[in-house]
């Protein structure tokens, strides 16, 4: 079964087309899974670690976020980007010192063994030894994932979530960093103060890291 999501609304001309970020609470974050996993489902490293059909992806996405969100909303932070009661983007981010997200429970990496196949969870581990050997060791604000609605991109979605990010690093006076895989993206965190650091390929899909330096206390 396709796991579709909520789909974006367009608001009509005229109407309220303000959006919030808002962080979730743990119990919450389950509600960001099918959203992370369509926003993802073409990337070029999802495309190179899973293959297969679009729906396939979905549906292979789907368990790792499963997996991935409970965790992450204990000990990182994830937040919702809302544009009239519809949630229409999303982040996971680490705070300065708790980055690496810890594994899911037990019982949580065996279901999604059992749904994304071992193939694809040593693929996927095989990208994060690669990421994980190149990530800056200083203290800093990690932007792991963000992703918006396919029907929503390009409506200022991403750039609420982005800069609710870059206002904790800020207010930390924290370095902010992440990685991307898909070029029209650089120039976007370009835009936002982020500088190209390195440039890697990963199981053949070029992955673009990138750094903001800490802002002035």
């Amino acid at each position: 079964m396709r796991a579709r999501g909520r789909r974006a609304i367009r608001p009509a001309h005229g109407a309220e087309t303000a959006i919030a970020v808002r962080t979730l609470a743990p119990d919450e974050a389950l509600g960001v899974a099918s959203l992370l996993a369509r926003a993802f489902r073409d990337s070029p490293l999802n495309v190179a670690v899973i293959g297969g059909t679009p729906e396939r992806r979905l549906r292979v996405n789907l368990h790792g976020m499963r997996a991935l969100l409970p965790t992450a909303a204990r000990c990182a932070r994830v937040a919702a980007a809302d544009r009239s009661g519809l949630m229409l983007g999303a982040l996971i981010a680490t705070p300065p010192l708790c980055y690496p997200v810890p594994p899911a429970p037990l019982a949580s990496r065996i279901r999604c063994l059992l749904g994304q196949g071992p193939g694809v969870t040593r693929r996927w581990a095989a990208v994060f030894r690669a990421l994980d050997a190149l990530h800056p060791r200083e203290p800093h604000w990690y932007l792991a994932t963000l992703g918006v609605d396919p029907d929503s991109q390009g409506e200022g979605i991403g750039s609420a979530l982005a800069s609710s990010f870059l206002k904790w690093a800020d207010r930390d006076a924290r370095p902010a960093y992440l990685e991307t895989d898909r070029p029209e993206n650089v120039s976007f965190y370009e835009r936002l103060g982020f500088r190209v650091e390195h440039e890697v390929e990963v199981l053949g899909a070029p992955i673009w890291r990138m750094l903001r330096t800490a802002a002035s206390p």
